[in-house]
């Protein structure tokens, strides 16, 4: 066996210890910086991803907005139409009109007296005004403010508008539920000679007017929004026709009509022979 030096002990070897404590270095580092890297490129997603939905989330209001302007222009349209039917019937004395027959008189004083009503989308705003989180995201106090008065104004005009139609409608069904009360050879000449009804026969000019007026009102704010928050015209608009879109691969639109069918002859019910057959023996005791 072996003697053991213990004057002299054996020697250790120093390069080993220091690899060793170098090895362990290199794996706290290299995982230190494997775990800040993680950490970032999390972040940089979130960040990225927070981003992407700040700019979804405004790109559906300012959508939002051009599309009711949109509604107010086809709204502007229809009543250009039905001003001119309507500047016409007022042009003539009721003497003239009495003598057209009646039923061309009460489809002119249909398209004149025609009523429609402003609706819009209220989901994208109701999710933008009272998600709390949407607002954070968003992180923009002036855009906030700014689309907040463009929904406001939207409902103004979309009361507005509704209770005047709904004044014209119970104006002319108070004349068709009580003819008696008004003067008229006819129904139209009754509803012809209601002052009510002649004011908003005169008044269709100028609320085509306030139609149009309202709708580049509401795309001027629009595009302050747009500035306010960094997102383009361009972007705004293609996105909207993109939400429009109602048609692809040429599929059309189901027609009422089509589903309408003439209603079965007698003769064809071959399945109820029978009871024919039992009604025919009754009336024959």
């Amino acid at each position: 066996m072996a003697k053991l030096n213990i004057i002299r002990p054996p020697k250790v070897n120093v390069d080993a210890r220091k690899n060793f404590w170098k090895q362990i270095g290199m794996i706290v580092i290299g995982t230190t910086i494997s775990l800040l890297l993680t950490i970032t490129a999390a972040t940089l997603m979130e960040k990225h991803q927070r981003a992407k939905d700040r700019k979804l989330s405004a790109m559906m209001v300012l959508s939002n907005i051009e599309m009711f302007s949109r509604m107010l222009d086809e709204h502007a349209e229809v009543v250009a139409s039905t001003d001119s039917v309507a500047t016409w019937l007022l042009s003539k004395p009721i003497e003239e009109l009495e003598l057209l027959p009646e039923d061309e008189l009460n489809n002119l004083i249909d398209r004149a007296t025609a009523t429609f009503f402003i609706t819009y989308d209220k989901s994208t705003e109701q999710i933008f005004s009272k998600n709390i989180e949407t607002w954070k995201n968003v992180g923009n106090v002036q855009f906030i403010d700014m689309v907040g008065q463009c929904f406001s104004a939207m409902k103004q005009v979309e009361e507005y508008w509704n209770n005047r139609m709904t004044d014209a409608n119970n104006a002319l069904l108070e004349i068709k539920s009580h003819p008696d009360n008004y003067d008229g050879s006819s129904m139209p000449i009754k509803v012809l000679g209601d002052d009510k009804i002649r004011r908003t026969l005169n008044g269709h000019h100028y609320m085509r007017a306030w139609l149009c007026y309202t709708a580049a009102t509401m795309r001027y704010y629009n595009r302050q929004n747009m500035k306010a928050i960094g997102i383009s015209e361009e972007e705004v608009m293609e996105y909207t026709d993109n939400r429009n879109l109602r048609i692809e691969d040429g599929e059309e639109v189901p027609n009422q009509q089509d589903f309408y069918t003439d209603p079965i002859a007698p003769e064809k019910l071959t399945t109820l022979a029978p009871l024919d057959a039992r009604l025919d023996s009754l009336r024959e005791r």
